[in-house]
């Protein structure tokens, strides 16, 4: 399966439990399947769980023993035991993405990337998540990268637009604007 099929399989899977919710008027499981994704993701990261998980001569019925053992919620479980009885478990990682997508856009809310030289003060992360704010009309999670090899300033991106600020950047600029 292309990957651009598997991420469309993936979205209407996230789609549909996200409808699901919102027609019974679940907000709060809403955000609390989300952060089950994560568990769940965080589990079936460890290398053995994995391998066993996703192994071809794993059985469903083993795949299920698995998921009863993470002590999800009743809807968690039901839909992750669906995706196993649906042959679609390798689809996981690309549905929790896409749910959060779902998420964060029902709370008006986005995720910025903030990559700097140096760690960043907590007035500087205030002040930015305010701009960006602004720039964006909504609410601001910040996720913070530290990458001394962009020399000083930040990178921002946020919503599909990259805010390049380093000073790597504005060197290659300014050697850009000599060699012309």
């Amino acid at each position: 399966m292309s990957t651009t099929r598997h991420s469309q399989v993936a979205r209407r899977y996230a789609e549909a439990l996200f409808a699901t919710l919102e027609q019974s008027d679940q907000e709060q499981a809403i955000r609390s399947i989300n952060d089950e994704f994560v568990g769940i993701l965080e589990i079936l990261s460890d290398p053995k769980v994995n391998e066993a998980f996703h192994h071809p001569k794993t059985s469903k019925e083993h795949k299920a023993q698995l998921i009863r053992l993470m002590n999800l919620s009743p809807i968690a479980e039901n839909f992750l035991l669906l995706l196993v009885e649906k042959s679609r478990e390798t689809l996981l990682p690309s549905v929790a993405y896409h749910f959060e997508q779902l998420v964060l856009e029902a709370e008006q809310t986005t995720i910025a990337e903030v990559i700097s030289a140096v760690p960043l003060t907590g007035e500087t992360l205030d002040e930015l998540q305010q701009r960006l704010y602004t720039l964006t009309g909504k609410t601001i999670r910040l996720q913070t990268k530290i990458d001394p090899s962009i020399v000083g300033g930040m990178i921002i991106k946020v919503d599909g637009k990259v805010i390049d600020g380093s000073v790597n950047n504005t060197l290659r600029q300014f050697q850009r604007s000599l060699s012309n």
